[in-house]
C-alpha cells in the first residue's frame, strides 16, 4: 500500500512557516504499514494543486492533503478535489452547525465567509473537526482515496489519529502488516563517535533497521521493525535496543520525545533534591529549559550577562574579580558554589565561557566551564566549542544538563 502527501499554502513555499504535518502524517502511516512514496509541497494555486493531486493518484492508492480548506478566496484545496473527481461542492448542513457552535463556544461572531467551509465534494465522506473550523473530506475513487485535512497542526494531528488513521485499517485491511520504531536519544559523543560504535548493526540489520540522525548536542539511533502484530516488532526492537545500551551504556539518556531536560528533572525529583543555576555564557538557556519542566526540584535561576552583575553575586572586590575572570574553571566552581549557598538548594550548576573582542558576531570559537557544587564537592568539565552563537550556547547548556545527569545517575 503506498500513499503521497500534499502539504497545500503559499506561506509554506516561501518558508514563512514550517511544515511539520507532512512528517505525521508519514509517522503515523509508517505505523500501520503503509509505504511513503513522495511527499511534496504546492503554493496556493488551483491549477497546480489539482496537477499536484493529479499525479499523486496516477501512483498511490492514498493521497493525503493538508491545507487550503479555510475560509478565505486562495484556499483552493476542496475546489481542487472536486473538479478532479468530477463532482459538485455540497453544502453540509451539520458541518454548518459544527462551525457555527466553534465560534459560539469561543466568544466569535462568525464572518459569512465561514459558510465556504461546509461545502465538501458531493458524495465525500466528511471529517467533522471538534478542534476548529476547517472540516475535512475523504473522496474514493476505483483505485485511490484522497483525505482532505486542515492546515493548522492540532487541528490535523487530531483528525489525523481518530479520523483518517482508524478509516485506513478498516479500508485497505492495514491491520495484517505494521511498522513500529523507537528512538534512543544520547549526547556527550559526536554522530561519527556515535556510528563507530553501532557501524555493524546499521549496516547488516535488515529487520529491525538501525540509523542515526543528528541534531545539536543530541544524536538520535532509530530502530525500525516491520511484523505482523506490535508484539513481534517491539520484541524485535526491544533486542536490538538492548544490544546498542551494551554498547553505548549511560550516553543512552532517553527514548522517543524524552528530552534531557525533562529526564533530568525526573530524576531531581526523585531523589528529592533540589537545584538552582548561575548562566553567564548560556543566556538563561537552561534555565528556559528546567523551567519549562514545571518541576519543584528547580530553585532558581541567575542570568548574569554582565560583568557587573557577575562580581556584585560573587560579592568580590575588582581587583579580586579581575584575578578570578582569568581562570574561567575557577570562577565556574565558585559561581556553582556560590548559587547553591545563596538559595540554600542542595546542587549548584555554573557555565562559564568568555567571548573575546575578536570573535565576530557569527562565529564563536571558545572555552566553555561547567561546574555543579555538590555537598560532596565540585564536579566540573571544560569543553572547546565552535560554531555560530545560537548553536554553541545550545551545545553548552546540553553539556552542562548532561553533567548533571551523570552525576544524578550515580547519586542515591
Amino acid at each position: 500500500m503506498k500513499a503521497e502527501i500534499i502539504a497545500i499554502g503559499s506561506e509554506l513555499m516561501l518558508g514563512q512557516i514550517i511544515d511539520t504535518n507532512s512528517a505525521f502524517i508519514a509517522k503515523c502511516l509508517a505505523e500501520i504499514g503503509v509505504e511513503m512514496v513522495q511527499t511534496k509541497t504546492v503554493g496556493d494555486d488551483l491549477h497546480r494543486i489539482e496537477e499536484s493531486i493529479k499525479d499523486s493518484m496516477s501512483r498511490s492508492s492514498i493521497v493525503i492533503t493538508t491545507g487550503g480548506i479555510g475560509p478565505t478566496e486562495d484556499d483552493l484545496t476542496r475546489e481542487a478535489v472536486a473538479n478532479l473527481t468530477s463532482r459538485c461542492l455540497t453544502f453540509q448542513p451539520s458541518l454548518m452547525e459544527q462551525i457555527e457552535a466553534i465560534f459560539k463556544r469561543r466568544g466569535f461572531r462568525m464572518a459569512p465567509n465561514n459558510r465556504k467551509q461546509a461545502y465538501i465534494p458531493e458524495g465525500s465522506i466528511p471529517i467533522e473537526n471538534p478542534k476548529g473550523t476547517a472540516p475535512g473530506f475523504i473522496v474514493e475513487g476505483p483505485t485511490w482515496v484522497t483525505i482532505t485535512l486542515p492546515g493548522v497542526p492540532s487541528e490535523m494531528e487530531y483528525l489525523m489519529v481518530n479520523t483518517a488513521i482508524p478509516y485506513l485499517r478498516k479500508k485497505f485491511h492495514l491491520d495484517r502488516k505494521i511498522i513500529r520504531y523507537r528512538v534512543l536519544r544520547t549526547c556527550g559523543l559526536g554522530e561519527s563517535g556515535v556510528g563507530l560504535q553501532i557501524e555493524d548493526l546499521m549496516k547488516t540489520s535488515k529487520n529491525p533497521t538501525v540509523g542515526t540522525l543528528a541534531s545539536t548536542g543530541d544524536i538520535k539511533i532509530r530502530i525500525t521493525a516491520t511484523a505482523d502484530s506490535p508484539e513481534e516488532a517491539d520484541q524485535r526492537i526491544q533486542k536490538m535496543e538492548q544490544e546498542i545500551r551494551k554498547r553505548l551504556g549511560n550516553l543512552v539518556y532517553g527514548v522517543d520525545d524524552e528530552t534531557l531536560h525533562g529526564n533530568v528533572a525526573r530524576r531531581l525529583e526523585e531523589l528529592n533534591l533540589s537545584l538552582s543555576l548561575a548562566e553567564i555564557f548560556t543566556s538563561g538557556l537552561i534555565s528556559q529549559k528546567l523551567g519549562a519542566t514545571g518541576s519543584p526540584s528547580f530553585l532558581q535561576g541567575v542570568v548574569l550577562a554582565s560583568l557587573g552583575s557577575q562580581k556584585r553575586f560573587l560579592g568580590l572586590s575588582e581587583g579580586e574579580f579581575d584575578s578570578l575572570h582569568k581562570d574561567l574553571k575557577k570562577m565556574a566552581d565558585l559561581l556553582a558554589q556560590r548559587v547553591r549557598q545563596e538559595t540554600k538548594s542542595d546542587l549548584g550548576l555554573a557555565t562559564c565561557a568568555q567571548v573575546s573582542e575578536e570573535q565576530t558576531r557569527t562565529e564563536f570559537h571558545i572555552k566553555a566551564f561547567h561546574s555543579l557544587a555538590t555537598p560532596n564537592g565540585i564536579e566540573s568539565e571544560g569543553h572547546e566549542l565552535g560554531g555560530e552563537p545560537q548553536i554553541v550556547r545550545e551545545r553548552s547548556a546540553i553539556i552542562a544538563l548532561d553533567l548533571l545527569r551523570k552525576y544524578l545517575l550515580g547519586a542515591s
